[in-house]
């Protein structure tokens, strides 16, 4: 199974710009998960499409499990 990280942030224009960390552990502690995004915020580290990210919104654990078919 794997795991990603999927932190949701709200960009000036007012839409929404996911970031995927990928491999995360399954437990997350939720003040540091908090305390990466307002870092990424607070300190303009992240631009898209020449967009600043001016807000963290939410953040989720997205679980995915392969199963591969025989052909």
């Amino acid at each position: 199974m794997n795991t990603t990280l999927n932190l949701v942030f709200e960009k000036a224009s007012g839409k929404k710009h996911t970031m995927k960390i990928a491999d995360a552990k399954l437990s997350q502690d939720p003040v540091k998960v908090k305390a990466l995004m307002d870092y990424i915020v607070d300190n303009n580290l992240i631009y898209v499409k020449d967009d600043a990210i001016v807000t963290a919104l939410e953040a989720n654990l997205q679980n995915v499990t392969e199963s591969p078919i025989e052909l």
